[in-house]
């Protein structure tokens, strides 16, 4: 089979580590599951104006840099030229100053006109020999849906700036529409969740049902049960984590996420239980509505120095800031799939998360499941986790045992069959 799949998402991730999120590494653990198949012959598409970090990106990676590119050569000498034109009207600081606003606006016009214009579907090459083109993020382009030889996938991780516009400040449905848009009778959609192919097959007519492939994600190589005292200590040094027990949970600090839930509970727990010891440590970026957050922490009053806010961490400290948690707290409201309990349950920590939507899947009966609204079940079951090392010890079992469950592996080869189930 000649597979066309698309890395654009891979080049946002190279030049901004924070940008390698849940879906940078889902697009980067199949590409180097693609290619070691050997009945897989595979090429990279860019179909973002990301051309030039993804040639970044591939050239930094000895792996998934061996994979061509298909692109007209002429093709991306032009689009490498314009990008740089652009980025000498726009940064040269040594410019003629005798250039006007004016003569500079209209330069400026010119060359985003002439990028926009000069797509990057436009140089694709090898289209017509392709059996499989896959965008694993975004809307596939029309130089694709108007081409009838390869068979079009398109992955959809969710649905929620559709069904939930209010987790969302602005209108950020535009992309996920598109995608959906770009669905039609012919498209094979490989969906990360049962619940998201529910969504999808609820909200819109246009997709078959049989053509929707669920193929549940698995967690990063980079989580894994650290035993190493000394690494752990070094980590919560570098985060400034007291050396005391602690509650962690990982997600970009927004409404959808439920923090502000967490971290009153957190505190009603401290002081109706009068813990000494307990800290709550919230790994993420901020995102829309944080302040709400930050409010929280706020009338927390003395308690406020036991919540712990680390922002982004570093890829090489996770697994270690992971197994040093006592358990790991995620009351997410909706998810499409929910990578952080998976990637705790890798590392051997307790999980408390939300029963909606797709948790129920990725943690099953390995973990503690409470109503996202329901403040005294939250509460109950951090108590019970900090208070019964027994528990501990068989959740930790138990979550181990279901992430085996789940591997790149296992998803990679769901995806060549899905592939190969649209060719028969």
């Amino acid at each position: 089979m000649n597979l066309i799949y698309d890395i654009s998402v891979l080049g946002a991730g190279h030049y901004n580590n924070r940008a390698r999120t849940g879906i940078f590494r889902v697009v980067e653990n199949l590409a180097y599951g693609l290619i070691k198949y050997n009945e897989l012959n595979v090429s990279f598409s860019v179909i973002s104006n990301q051309l030039e970090e993804c040639y970044g990106y591939l050239q930094s990676n000895s792996i998934l840099g061996k994979v061509p590119l298909t692109y007209n050569p002429k093709y991306i000498s032009l689009f490498r030229t314009i990008t740089n034109l652009q980025s000498t009207v726009c940064k040269d600081r040594y410019l003629n100053r005798s250039i006007t606003k004016l003569r500079l606006l209209l330069t400026k016009k010119y060359l985003r006109y002439l990028k926009r214009y000069t797509n990057l579907t436009n140089g694709l090459t090898g289209i017509s020999e392709a059996d499989i083109f896959h965008s694993p993020f975004l809307p596939l382009p029309k130089a694709i849906t108007n081409n009838r030889k390869p068979k079009r996938f398109i992955t959809i991780y969710d649905l929620i700036p559709l069904l939930h516009p209010h987790y969302f400040e602005f209108k950020e449905d535009h992309l996920i529409r598109n995608v959906v848009e770009s669905i039609d009778k012919d498209t094979w959609v490989i969906s990360i969740s049962e619940s998201t192919k529910n969504d999808l097959c609820a909200y819109t007519q246009k997709v078959d049902p049989d053509k929707v492939i669920v193929t549940p994600l698995a967690a990063s190589e980079l989580f894994y049960h650290c035993n190493d005292t000394v690494e752990i200590t070094r980590v919560k040094d570098k985060y400034t984590i007291p050396d005391q027990p602690y509650i962690l949970s990982c997600c970009t600090l927004e409404p959808r996420k439920n923090i502000d839930h967490a971290i009153r509970c957190f505190v009603t727990l401290i002081r109706q239980e009068h813990i000494e010891d307990l800290c709550l440590v919230l790994v993420g970026s901020k995102g829309w509505d944080y302040g709400r957050i930050f409010d929280a922490m706020d009338k927390s009053d003395k308690l406020r120095d036991r919540i712990i806010i680390t922002g982004y961490v570093a890829d090489e400290d996770l697994a270690a800031l992971y197994s040093g948690a006592l358990a790991f707290i995620y009351p997410s409201f909706y998810e499409g799939f929910g990578l952080p309990p998976l990637e705790a349950m890798k590392c051997g920590i307790p999980v408390i998360t939300s029963n909606t939507s797709s948790l129920p899947e990725v943690v099953g009966d390995a973990g503690i499941m409470v109503d996202p609204t329901d403040a005294d079940a939250l509460c109950q079951s951090m108590l019970d986790l900090y208070t019964k090392p027994s528990l501990r010890l068989e959740l930790s079992e138990k979550v181990k045992k279901r992430a085996n469950l789940f591997s790149w592996e296992r998803c990679v080869n769901q995806t060549i069959d899905a592939y190969k189930r649209s060719l028969a």
